[in-house]
């Protein structure tokens, strides 16, 4: 199969991150493909997250999703946060049964989660001292209202 005839996974830039929708077909080349264009978007946009929308996912092995993975892997290298959106129940189970190595993966319910997530994970950033190395992976803890009621 030429270049050309891979199906690709549409890319666009929002709200400063490089969102990816997966509307197609896994395969070899289309993951070769996907990981390709995006990094060279994140490298070329400056984008400072990537959110993989996965909710068109309707069965997704453990090769592939070990693919994905090393994907956002390689974004979170070149500094982008990385938030996977949209998994399907179906799809959560079968990669628990296949006891993909899922610890390292930040999810979202949908996209306004995912991007609501982005926003949280940067004002944390923002916050934190340069000096520390940063942690792509680190749960998002939402701050306590300074104005709470006593008890």
């Amino acid at each position: 199969m030429e270049a050309r005839d891979v199906p690709k996974i549409p890319l666009q830039v929002s709200r400063n991150c490089v969102v990816a929708s997966i509307q197609v077909d896994l395969t070899e080349e289309v993951l070769h493909q996907f990981r390709s264009d995006l990094l060279e978007l994140l490298h070329s946009s400056g984008a400072n997250g990537v959110i993989l929308d996965v909710s068109g996912v309707e069965v997704l092995d453990l090769e592939d999703f070990d693919a994905l993975r090393r994907s956002m892997a390689m974004a979170a290298l070149m500094g982008a946060r990385t938030t996977f959106s949209g998994f399907r129940p179906g799809v959560v189970s079968s990669l628990v049964e296949l006891d993909a190595d899922v610890e390292s993966v930040i999810a979202a319910l949908n996209m306004d989660e995912a991007f609501r997530a982005m926003e949280e994970r940067i004002h944390i950033d923002r916050g934190r001292d340069q000096s520390e190395p940063l942690d792509l992976a680190a749960p998002i803890v939402e701050e306590q209202g300074e104005n709470r009621e006593a008890e």
